[in-house]
């Protein structure tokens, strides 16, 4: 990925960081893929301190979005990256 995968405040993304679905589950499900574009961006511009501290945040947010819907019942799981190592 050479690009970032977008900019919330950019026309096209109608100000949004992600989907808001049809539902709580739908959106935090988009927002879960959202980040995990946002970590293979990361993760390819490489493993600098900076690049690994931004790993590790939006390892974080990925982490608690799966926690907090696997404990309201639904199904999601967390993806590894190749920085997960």
């Amino acid at each position: 990925m050479s690009h970032p995968p977008g900019n919330s405040l950019q026309a096209d993304q109608g100000a949004r960081v992600s989907e808001p679905g049809t539902s709580l589950e739908e959106g935090i499900l988009h927002l879960i893929e959202r980040v995990r574009e946002e970590l293979d961006y990361s993760d390819a511009k490489g493993a600098s301190g900076y690049r690994l501290g931004m790993h590790d945040g939006l390892r974080f947010t990925e982490d608690a979005l799966v926690n907090l819907l696997n404990r309201h019942g639904y199904e999601a799981r967390a993806r590894a990256t190749s920085m997960d190592t």
